[in-house]
Order: structure tokens, then C-alpha cells, then sequence
């Protein structure tokens, strides 16, 4: 049986995916005016909010981790297909919330990369 590697290109991306969802963790968990000028975290349901992402982010950045460290591209394929539901999420709530942004603009980028990359990853999905 031959094993299955990730091809190279989806794991460049996957590297990015991985220092960018690092560095997002820290900004949303830490300092979240970063990226969002008039953040602040003075009130409760702001700090668990901001808190809530930051962990999001880091769950994700763990599955992106152990995915591409194992060479698993099943499991890449499936950490992905979540991270396109998020961002469709993330994009659908920045369209009701602050209408087309750079913001916006970013996370359709991000989902058509992602969906991009299974697209790379549905030929092996086939069962042995």
C-alpha cells in the first residue's frame, strides 16, 4: 500500500494558515484593537467573546498542526471543510454586522484558498 503524502503546494498553504491563525490567536486573545480599532475589553461578554475566538482560532491551528505533521491528508481534508464553514460564518456575520469591508474582502479570500486546497485534497479521499 502507498502511502498518500499532502501535496506541497496545499502544505505551503497550511504552513501560512498556521503562523497566521498563531498570530490571530495572540491578537484576539490578547491585544483584539489589533485588528479591531475600537475593541477594548472592558465588560465581560466582550472579554469572553474575544477569549472564545482566540480559542477557536487555536483549536483550528492544532488540527491544521497535527494534520500536516502526520501527513494526513484525509485528516487536512477534514480540518479544512470545518475552517470553510467557520469563515462562511465569520464572512456572512461581517456582511450583517459592517457591510463589505476590507475585512470581508479578506475572508472570502481565505475561503476560496481553503476551498481551493480540498479541491487539491478530494483525490484521496477514496478508501483503499
Amino acid at each position: 500500500m502507498k502511502t498518500q503524502n499532502i501535496p506541497t503546494s496545499v502544505k505551503i498553504f497550511t504552513w501560512i494558515l498556521i503562523l497566521a491563525g498563531s498570530f490571530f490567536f495572540y491578537v484576539y486573545s490578547f491585544h483584539p484593537n489589533i485588528s479591531f480599532p475600537n475593541a477594548n475589553l472592558d465588560t465581560y461578554s466582550a472579554k469572553m467573546g474575544f477569549g472564545s475566538a482566540g480559542v477557536r482560532i487555536l483549536g483550528s491551528v492544532l488540527a491544521l498542526l497535527i494534520s500536516v505533521i502526520a501527513n494526513k491528508p484525509k485528516w487536512l481534508f477534514i480540518t479544512l471543510i470545518s475552517r470553510i464553514f467557520i469563515e462562511l460564518g465569520d464572512l456572512a456575520l461581517g456582511l450583517k454586522l459592517d457591510g463589505f469591508t476590507p475585512n470581508v474582502i479578506a475572508l472570502s479570500v481565505l475561503a476560496s484558498l481553503e476551498i481551493w486546497a480540498v479541491w487539491k485534497l478530494l483525490p484521496y479521499q477514496k478508501e483503499n
